[in-house]
């Protein structure tokens, strides 16, 4: 590195801080631009990635809502009076950037049930500081309603449309903290709802006859603490019975998956609201079973399931007692879901729910998102857009390193026993499972010849609740040994050599990669370390990434799990004397989750370990936990991809 020596502390975001940081930051961008690699990738990947910006369709009130390009950088918000009809523009990010001078990001929707109005939330530059509005649908007035609150989640309408409940996330003494307002359209007013404090992260849930509301907590671990009784009264629901729960009401029922230690794959059950803390009350609907059930809504009079199979995604109706009705026939070998990424989690919808369908993207590794519609009561299944693109003559192969299931995905002529460049993208936490999904940014490296890998790893959702909890807090290890074990059995292999293979991951998977450096830098030959947490005993100098990470990780400020914390944390492990593989830091100098300083931190104390180490920080400043507009993902993802490939030997 050609730069001059960082400021004694590089964790502040003081002005000679972020002027050693944009030096850095100006000395990467020139490098990986002028890699011979990074021109012919971004050809590659032009136009490729807007097939991330595809979503499924919402419908209420006989209008349907949905995100679409319509010929500019960012996905619009349209509205259709069928599913397929002519688009009218609501919401416009790439209007709203050229009125603002920066970037702003449609961050959700929340249409009301009788389709007339629309609440949705633009943030800025990545700071998902939410700003919530809200307009007529017919004339695409804005109305005189604002919010002044950071909104934490998507809007839950009552069912008449009279109004909402929202959580706000409230930072102002230093610590997050997510009260639940109900507002009143009418009266323009906002009133606190007395929701004793509970877990993080809290959701309402409201019957659609309006007469229940549920608050469901928790990011990875939810759990439905609280219930509004007839009277307004707050009560606790399941706050106190063992495991995770989420559902859907039906009449005086709630419909749940339950996981717990004896079920954990999860089971349907009945829950009578009167009795629900007597589990002797419950009747099981859907038995456990090696399936990985995700999400269950009641959709035209039928239950209709979201579950995993051997790390992909399927879709399966019951009635409300539980008889099976039939499978929707989408291929199982790829990604469903109500969201254009390759990855299925508690907290997240598997599909889009209305009163009498659902719709939801399906994708593989080959095939790019396309939009499907589904009839519960008919069993009809719709593909409302094809897929884009549909890669040919790919190989993809299931393997196993001890126990560590991982995918790999490579050109039809490439010879498995030549050993290659390879890539690892890998995650492994927050019970986040990543399936199978369209190659997209990675497809460049495999048509060049490249192989692919997706990793399983201890710490994710794919296999179910001991696979996640096998890989968090103490057992965190566990996570970073899987990635090595698929690592060495790739080599072992003859797939790859070390100083071919590379390791890439985002968020969790950056701290992974960024562990993966630090503890194994003898198995890379590049590296690139994304949108990271790195210093994981430092985790609460940042309130959100605090109640984010200390779940997962652990606490820093309990003294036990803090010492844990050290024996894996990339900052606290760095070693004089390491060589440390070429690696590559990107982050968004926005970003509340995994703020820049991680990043700085750990190239800091890597360049002191090993003064030749070749380290890149590439710091975006508007930007927060990656872009949403496809033409500047084009260009990070061609700078990031043509790193590995240079360091790997790929020629592109």
């Amino acid at each position: 590195m050609s730069i001059v020596a960082p400021p004694v502390d590089v964790v502040p975001n003081t002005p000679d801080v972020l002027e050693w940081q944009e030096a850095l930051d100006a000395e990467a961008r020139t490098r990986l631009r002028e890699l011979p690699e990074f021109e012919p990738i971004r050809a590659a990947l032009a136009g490729r990635l807007r097939d991330f910006s595809v979503w499924p369709p919402t419908s209420s009130g006989g209008r349907w809502f949905q995100r679409v390009v319509m010929g500019g950088d960012q996905t619009a918000l349209v509205v259709r009076e069928t599913p397929t009809g002519t688009p009218r523009v609501l919401v416009d990010p790439d209007e709203l950037t050229r009125q603002r001078g920066r970037p702003v990001s449609l961050d959700w929707f929340e249409p009301s049930p009788d389709g007339k109005l629309l609440a949705y939330a633009i943030s800025e530059a990545g700071t998902e500081v939410w700003q919530a509005s809200l307009l007529d649908v017919e004339s695409g007035r804005a109305l005189g309603a604002s919010f002044p609150w950071n909104m934490a989640f998507n809007v839950a309408w009552l069912p008449d449309s009279s109004g909402f409940y929202f959580v706000c996330r409230d930072l102002s003494d230093g610590h997050h903290r997510t009260p639940i307002y109900r507002y009143d359209i009418a009266s323009g007013v906002a009133q606190l709802e007395p929701v004793p404090e509970g877990g993080s992260f809290p959701v309402p849930i409201i019957s659609r006859d309006g007469r229940h509301v549920v608050v469901r907590t928790g990011n990875a671990e939810c759990k439905l603490e609280y219930l509004r009784d007839a009277d307004g009264q707050w009560q606790p629901f399941l706050r106190d019975v063992p495991g995770r729960q989420q559902g859907v009401f039906v009449g005086d029922d709630f419909i749940a998956i339950v996981v717990d230690d004896d079920h954990p794959t999860g089971r349907v059950v009945r829950i009578p609201l009167a009795s629900a803390a007597d589990t002797t009350t419950w009747t099981e609907l859907v038995a456990p079973s090696d399936d990985v059930l995700i999400m269950v809504d009641h959709v035209g009079g039928q239950l209709v399931l979201g579950f995993l199979r051997d790390a992909a995604g399927c879709l399966r109706v019951v009635s409300v007692d539980g008889t099976p009705v039939c499978d929707v026939a989408v291929p199982r070998d790829g990604t469903v879901s109500a969201f254009p990424m390759g990855a299925a989690h508690p907290s997240l919808p598997m599909f889009v729910s209305g009163t009498d369908e659902i719709t939801f993207v399906y994708s593989t590794f080959h095939r790019s998102p396309s939009v499907h519609r589904f009839v519960p009561a008919t069993g009809e299944l719709e593909e409302l857009a094809p897929p884009e693109i549909q890669i040919a003559d790919l190989v993809v192969e299931h393997r196993r390193a001890g126990n560590v299931p991982y995918s790999i995905v490579r050109r039809a002529d490439v010879t498995p026993g030549q050993p290659r460049p390879a890539l690892i993208h890998g995650y492994g936490g927050f019970n986040l499972a990543w399936l199978p999904f369209y190659l997209g940014g990675y497809a460049p490296f495999v048509e060049a010849g490249g192989t692919f890998v997706l990793a399983h790893l201890r710490g994710g959702g794919e296999f179910g609740e001991r696979w996640w909890r096998e890989g968090r807090r103490e057992r965190k290890q566990r996570t970073f040994d899987d990635l090595y074990a698929i690592a060495e059995d790739l080599i072992a292999s003859g797939i790859t050599t070390p100083a071919q293979l590379a390791v890439q991951g985002e968020s969790n998977g950056g701290l992974l990669a960024g562990a993966a450096v630090v503890q194994r830098p003898d198995l890379w030959g590049a590296a690139v370390v994304d949108v990271p947490i790195l210093d994981a005993a430092g985790l609460a100098a940042d309130p959100v990434t605090y109640v984010v990470a200390r779940e997962e990780y652990g606490d820093p400020l309990i003294p036990e799990e803090a010492a844990w914390l050290r024996t894996w944390s990339p900052v606290n492990n760095v070693r004089a004397g390491s060589a440390y593989p070429p690696t590559l830091f990107i982050v968004g100098q926005n970003d509340p989750r995994c703020p820049a300083w991680h990043a700085r931190k750990l190239l800091r104390l890597m360049l002191d370990a090993d003064p030749g180490a070749d380290l890149l920080l590439r710091a975006h400043r508007d930007q927060g936990h990656g872009s949403t507009v496809p033409e500047v993902v084009v260009q990070r993802t061609a700078e990031w991809l043509a790193f590995i490939a240079h360091h790997t030997g790929l020629s592109v």
